[in-house]
């Protein structure tokens, strides 16, 4: 069956024929340049595939045991997150290990595990994620009182985007990617913080790049706040390998972009410690929960900057050799997006970036494609790559 989407809230299944291409073998000279022009066809791939929910790809080049290839995995988000699709990804290098060392009792065993893997719908998974001492309607006055802005004007107004909707689905939409090392900046950070997470070493660094954009190019004061959601993950770690589905908020963060960026991700570590230690997080689910029974998502035009999400495989960062008989090199993100309508855009009317962690201490910075001009990504990537540069 396939969901045949009209408009919020208006759907249908329909019955398909039967269907296949949900594994691709790719050869190429140069497998990043086909990575993204994978991305570029991810929705075309899932209408092939019957919206399949998850689809691999292996795009190589060469052959013998000095290869390189990527193993690209597309989800759907409307689906599975991240960290699922990372748990499933998992899963299926787990069973190609079993079979490689011909151990048929490990992989039985990864079989059960997936079976066992199952979907809460919202209301069941926020009743079971609540704490003791879980106070939605603070939670919810503080969001109302807590201060955003988007000083420089980054965000794509409600009552612009159907006029950019026609423009934005004609264009051939490749992921705009940069690789930056980072072990220098969490050294740096780590000097002043000994706590900060290498996601909020990175998150910094963004906030300080649109600051300066804001102030160079487009004449803004030396003294503003720069605002953007972040997304935040509502499961445990520990929850991950038994539920599976789109678990995830987006809460708010402000900083002071005047601040060095030790100071910025500073802010930043203890905003995420607040959201997660009070469920900040889990109460943005649920408002959102809310705001799609009533057909109101995308009603408000938030002031807010850009959007920050972190796509990091752990087991591969933690263990190169996690694939036998390979070594990772580099993780890469590629995202695209395929807005319906005026209510699928404001989802993503302005910057949305993609922090991907190597082994090896690197960043892939990906952004997702431009609802306006990619001319305004690529100036923003250029104001983080200098922020970078100066460390």
């Amino acid at each position: 069956y396939r969901l045949h989407f009209e408009a919020q809230g208006q759907f249908r299944w329909e019955k398909q024929d039967t269907f296949s291409n949900r594994f691709l073998v790719l050869e190429s000279d140069d497998v990043e340049q086909e990575f993204k022009i994978l991305c570029g066809r991810s929705h075309e791939l899932f209408r092939d595939s019957n919206q399949f929910p998850m689809l691999m790809a292996v795009i190589k080049q060469g052959d013998g045991d000095e290869a390189e290839f990527i193993i690209a995995q597309l989800s759907e988000h409307t689906h599975t997150d991240a960290g699922s699709s990372e748990i499933i990804f998992n899963k299926v290098i787990d069973y190609y290990n079993a079979l490689l060392a011909d151990d048929e009792a490990a992989r039985l065993a990864i079989l059960e595990e997936a079976r066992q893997i199952q979907t809460l719908d919202a209301e069941a998974m926020i009743e079971l994620l609540k704490e003791e001492g879980f106070d939605h309607a603070t939670n919810v006055q503080k969001l109302q009182s807590y201060p955003v802005a988007d000083v420089g004007e980054h965000k794509v107004p409600l009552e612009t985007i159907p006029g950019h909707l026609d423009t934005y689905r004609q264009r051939f939409r490749t992921p705009i990617i940069r690789y930056f090392p980072i072990g220098q900046l969490v050294e740096r950070c780590r000097a002043v913080h000994p706590e900060v997470t290498k996601n909020s070493a990175v998150s910094a660094v963004l906030a300080k790049g649109l600051y300066n954009l804001n102030v160079e190019k487009k004449g803004k004061p030396d003294r503003h706040i720069v605002s953007f959601k972040m997304l935040s993950n509502i499961l445990p770690v520990e929850m991950r390998s038994q539920y599976s589905g789109n678990y995830i908020s987006f809460v708010p963060v402000t900083v002071d972009g005047h601040a060095s960026v030790e100071e910025i991700a500073k802010d930043i570590h203890d905003r995420i410690r607040e959201f997660k230690t009070t469920q900040l997080n889990l109460s943005l689910f649920s408002l959102v929960e809310e705001a799609v029974q009533a057909s109101a998502v995308g009603g408000a035009d938030e002031e807010l900057s850009f959007i920050v999400t972190n796509w990091n495989n752990y087991a591969f960062i933690n263990n190169p050799e996690f694939l036998s008989g390979c070594t990772s090199l580099r993780h890469i993100s590629g995202v695209n997006v395929e807005p319906k309508d005026t209510l699928g855009g404001s989802l993503v009317n302005r910057p949305v970036m993609v922090i991907s962690l190597s082994p090896g201490d690197e960043l892939c910075l990906s952004f997702f494609p431009s609802l306006r001009s990619d001319d305004e990504t690529q100036e923003i990537m250029e104001s983080i790559g200098k922020v970078f540069t100066a460390l």
